[in-house]
């Protein structure tokens, strides 16, 4: 009896606290492909296997100086734009989305489209929430300055 109480608790603890395998506790993302769109990959686990996508958009002017990639993420099968914002003028509000489209009937359909608004005088990183990520699918970073507006994207990538 007392052997299958330990046990049980022992089952317990692993369930509540995670299993530590070689110092590090595996961890499992919340969601995964179209189940994450629309969610932030922070909050869903995502980020820890994000790697930057070859979209990449740098853009470096006096006021305003950022760079902003494309994540894909294997463990949720999902990508985003993440923005490291250096310097944000005064008057600036920065507008950063990541788009993409899919391929259907020997055309790209617009599929997601998610941003991420940045008030001026803000600098730090920042990210908009998930699109899901199929093997038809193409994504790239855009960005656009309010009041002035107008997307400003970069080159699709797979």
């Amino acid at each position: 009896m007392k052997a299958a109480i330990t046990r049980m608790l022992l089952v317990l603890v692993m369930a509540v606290a995670g299993v530590v395998i070689g110092g590090q506790v595996s961890a499992q993302a919340a969601c995964s492909g179209a189940g994450c769109a629309g969610l932030d990959p922070q909050a869903q686990g995502c980020t820890s296997s994000a790697t930057d996508l070859t979209a990449t958009r740098h853009t470096s002017t006096g006021a305003v100086r950022f760079t902003a990639h494309v994540r894909s993420s294997s463990a949720c099968n999902a990508r985003w734009t993440r923005v490291v914002l250096e310097a944000n003028a005064c008057c600036y509000t920065r507008e950063f989305a990541v788009e993409s489209q899919r391929w259907f009937n020997s055309n790209w359909i617009a599929s997601d489209f998610r941003t991420v608004t940045i008030p001026s005088n803000s600098v730090g990183t920042y990210w908009t929430n998930m699109v899901d990520n199929r093997s038809d699918d193409r994504v790239r970073v855009c960005d656009q300055t309010i009041p002035d507006g107008g997307w400003s994207c970069g080159p699709w990538t797979a």
